[in-house]
């Protein structure tokens, strides 16, 4: 059994507020306090052309910002879409952050994407997006060494090219994103890659037996089976009590989990996979049935699959993950409740974070 996960921040919904006057109020201030309190890192996502995820068309983008407000925190993408970029795009935009941020501070995970939507970025690369995700894997580890790769110029002419700047740190830590696929989790533990996963779609019981695979994966390729980390996203709202939290994240989740679907049934209407690489038909339900259903998973996940709460049932839900071979779990923390419940939620959690942080038990916390 692991000792207690470390503790995350993560963004991932970001749907865009009609208030343009700071739209990124909450990452900044979040990031801050996630900085200030001990938590290991913070993960921001890469997500197109939908106000849900909308903040965040570009991970580099904004860790570039959080490098230059962030002293000790990791920054690192959750996920980048490989297939939708050149490894040497990737390599040379998170080379920037890495010197930015001082070296030792980023990570990737890498995720082949799902929506189809998104591939209006690279059409001709949609149905082969799970080995091109795969592939970028090694080129990305050699740029990062300094090493040179092949592309055709603009006068067709075959060349080498290496990156600038030169990051600063030796290695680039990389992930790579599962969504359920038991066969990402073997590629990731083949690959030598960490892993990035989530509970949609999953309980921790299937997650257990798919971290197996991991761990098996990376025996059989050669890698250390045990140094290979898991992260696991869940939804995170600490409250004074269980009552107060499912008060207070009940609609902003049903809400949260409502955009979900309505997404994935938008792509899978659109001819695409949704999460997982699934197809899924777009089912015929009554709007009665369909409110049923968002209920049923709301309580699900307040009960079974999150850091919803307070501390004590966040603590056990730590132990039951730990116990599943999680190693870090990344708070998502952007899927509706209120900035100042947020930030008060990180307050009462730092000493799960990092026990040792002096003075990290409910500061500014009423």
């Amino acid at each position: 059994m692991n000792a207690r996960p470390s503790l995350s921040v993560m963004f991932f919904s970001g749907s865009v507020p009609a208030d343009r006057t700071d739209r990124y109020r909450l990452v900044h201030d979040a990031a801050a306090a996630a900085d200030r309190l001990g938590y290991e890192a913070i993960w921001l996502p890469e997500r197109h052309f939908d106000v849900f995820g909308g903040l965040f068309p570009n991970p580099s983008v904004l860790a570039a910002a959080l490098a230059g407000t962030t002293k000790r925190c990791h920054l690192r993408a959750g996920s980048v879409v490989a297939p939708l970029h050149d490894p040497i795009r990737i390599a040379e935009e998170w080379s920037v952050v890495d010197n930015l941020s001082g070296g030792g501070r980023i990570g990737l995970s890498i995720g082949s994407g799902w929506n189809t939507n998104d591939f209006v970025l690279a059409p001709d690369r949609y149905e082969t997006r799970v080995a091109d995700s795969r592939d970028s894997v090694a080129e990305l580890r050699a740029l990062w060494a300094g090493r040179r790769v092949t592309r055709r110029n603009g006068s067709g002419r075959t060349v080498e090219v290496a990156i600038q700047p030169a990051p600063l740190s030796g290695e680039l830590p990389l992930w790579m994103t599962a969504s359920g696929n038991p066969d990402t989790f073997t590629a990731a533990g083949r690959l030598g890659t960490n892993l990035l996963t989530h509970l949609l779609g999953q309980d921790l019981g299937e997650l257990a037996g798919k971290i197996k695979l991991y761990r098996d994966a990376r025996a059989t390729a050669g890698h250390d089976p045990d140094s290979g980390r898991v992260t696991l996203m869940l939804h995170t709202l600490a409250t004074a009590d269980d009552a107060q939290a499912w008060t207070a994240a009940r609609a902003p989740l049903r809400s949260y989990l409502r955009s979900a679907l309505e997404l994935e049934l938008r792509a899978s209407a659109g001819g695409g996979r949704v999460s997982g690489g699934r197809r899924i038909a777009v089912p015929a339900l009554s709007d009665a049935v369909v409110e049923e259903l968002l209920d049923e998973r709301t309580r699900r996940f307040f009960d079974d699959a999150s850091l919803l709460g307070a501390v004590p049932k966040c603590l056990a839900m730590l132990e039951a993950v730990a116990a599943a071979g999680v190693d870090e779990v990344a708070c998502l923390i952007d899927f509706g409740p209120s900035r100042q419940l947020v930030l008060d939620s990180l307050n009462r959690l730092a000493p799960l974070a990092r026990p040792d942080v002096e003075g990290a038990v409910n500061v500014g916390t009423p």
